[in-house]
């Protein structure tokens, strides 16, 4: 079966964060500040009607990177049983995409230790040490030049 990359909203994010990226924490835990804003963008990944995979675009700089117009890639997920299809690089390849027509010159996110070598592969450039987020484990600052 194809899959579908398309605009979601905030809502239609909640659950693959929660079984991803947020089990064993409270369920409020996935919704993210700024996830209702008019700058920011959910995308989804879809096997017929079924949402397999998400992440979320933030309008948000970080002072590691000297380009005033940057997104942060946040929220990354997609279900384990789809994990290996591809279906994260899509969504990615896709957002940026979407931000090259708005002109955005960097993309960046806090990578998870586990996630490094996937975003290695799509061109994203380690930036900062290691540092750890309370409750998540190890990241890393990367980004990709999108201009």
């Amino acid at each position: 079966m194809s899959i579908e990359i398309k605009y979601i909203s905030s809502r239609e994010t909640i659950d693959l964060r929660y079984l991803v990226l947020r089990q064993g924490r409270p369920r409020s835990t996935s919704h993210m500040e700024g996830d209702d804003s008019k700058s920011t963008k959910h995308i989804g990944a879809f096997m017929g009607s079924r949402c397999v995979g998400i992440l979320s675009l933030f309008l948000s700089r970080t002072n590691k990177l000297k380009s005033h117009s940057q997104y942060q890639l946040r929220g990354m997920a997609v279900e384990p049983q789809f994990h290996g299809q591809d279906i994260g690089r899509k969504l990615v390849l896709f957002s940026e995409c979407e931000l090259k027509k708005m002109n955005v010159e960097m993309l960046w996110c806090n990578a998870r230790e586990i996630a490094v070598g996937f975003y290695k592969k799509l061109n994203f450039e380690i930036i900062s040490d290691q540092f750890h987020i309370p409750e998540v484990g190890p990241h890393v600052l990367m980004y990709k030049r999108l201009s």
